[in-house]
């Protein structure tokens, strides 16, 4: 089976030998601090080396074991059943389970090309008095889609005038491939009001399970005090190997191959959607893990995935990534990263004569 499911990284991008040096070093230098209890925030090198790279205090910095959990761990502190929160639509579909397993309520946007819908954006703000808008700035998932610098701009000015939070989720801001960095949410917007989320999951590896918050330290202290009477801390052996990734200069070499492995996955998966399923509409990005395609009328999820199967492809359900299932009818997500080219042509020889045109 070829599975074109999951965003998950190549298993050959693993740096294995830098990542053994790194966790020998941290066990030689500083075994018995790496080993013992680190409570929240997390391994005391490492958050000072966040909160230097954030430029922020490290009061404004939490370690958790991947950005998931501590959205977890926000929704516990910050959310109380019936609160309202606004999601892209479509989003990613864990999120959406977390807010409904603590009784919020999500509340769907749309995406355009450019990111989310202004104007039904600031129309749910005023209907629904939201606590936070969550969204992926950059190469969202499930869509591939980056929000533009305008819309950037105007999203700030909303969450000042409705009041309202932003919870920005950047796991994959760092692989970009093409063009140039966007400015992050927070520079248009009071910093206070910015929550910013990522990991380390898609640049070094999610076995490390080390992810991160940076922003309002009244809200980190909050979430702090429940993370301690939940399980003390994340586990900081790992945290501790990350600090040397970084410390010791493996990080940003490592980034450049991942760059260059993933790139051409891209550009192809590009190529044989051009080639193969024009038909479809589908974005552009220029970087992330994911393209996200809207096949033509007639498809359907419920036919389209037992096909798939049968034919040796395993699918994501379009309509996971929708609070309102119909919409997800058509779409499909394709995570290129995980798969090599080879691998791309054979899921695309699979999927091509089972779409309805």
């Amino acid at each position: 089976m070829i599975n074109l499911t999951r965003g998950v990284p190549a298993p050959e991008s693993y740096a294995l030998d830098d990542f053994a040096a790194c966790f020998a070093k941290a066990m030689r230098e500083d075994g018995r601090r790496a080993c013992a209890y680190n409570a929240t925030p997390g391994y005391a090198p490492l958050v000072e080396l966040l909160a230097d790279q954030q430029g922020v205090k490290t009061d404004q910095v939490l370690i958790g074991n991947g950005s998931l959990e501590l959205f977890y761990f926000l929704t516990m502190t910050e959310l109380e059943p019936g609160d309202k929160v606004i999601v892209e639509g479509p989003s990613y579909d864990r999120t959406n389970l977390l807010l409904k397993r603590r009784g919020a309520i999500p509340v769907e946007v749309a995406l355009e090309d450019d990111g989310v819908d202004l104007n039904a954006l600031e129309d749910a703000m005023k209907a629904h008095q939201p606590k936070y808008f969550y969204c992926i700035p950059d190469f969202q998932n499930p869509t591939g889609s980056t929000l533009s610098v305008g819309k950037r701009e105007a999203i700030g000015a909303l969450a000042e005038k409705y009041n309202v939070n932003i919870l920005e989720d950047s796991p994959y801001r760092s692989l970009r491939y093409f063009g140039e960095d966007l400015p992050p949410l927070s520079d248009f917007v009071n910093p206070a009001r910015v929550l910013r989320a990522s990991s380390f999951s898609k640049t070094m590896a999610p076995g490390f399970r080390v992810g991160y918050l940076i922003g309002s330290a009244a809200i980190l202290s909050r979430i702090k005090a429940f993370v301690g009477n939940s399980y003390i801390g994340p586990a900081s052996v790992t945290q501790a190997a990350a600090y040397r990734f970084f410390k010791d200069g493996y990080f940003e070499p490592n980034l450049r191959k991942l760059k260059d492995l993933y790139r051409p996955r891209l550009v192809r998966t590009l190529e044989l959607l051009d080639e193969r399923l024009s038909c479809a509409a589908y974005t552009r990005p220029e970087g992330g893990f994911f393209i996200g395609v809207t096949l033509p009328e007639g498809n359907r999820m419920e036919t389209l995935i037992p096909a798939a199967k049968a034919a040796g492809l395993n699918i994501s359900d379009g309509r996971g990534f929708y609070l309102d299932p119909s919409l997800g009818e058509r779409f499909l997500r394709i995570p290129f990263c995980g798969l090599k080219p080879e691998e791309l042509e054979a899921a695309f020889d699979a999927l091509v004569p089972l779409i309805q045109r």
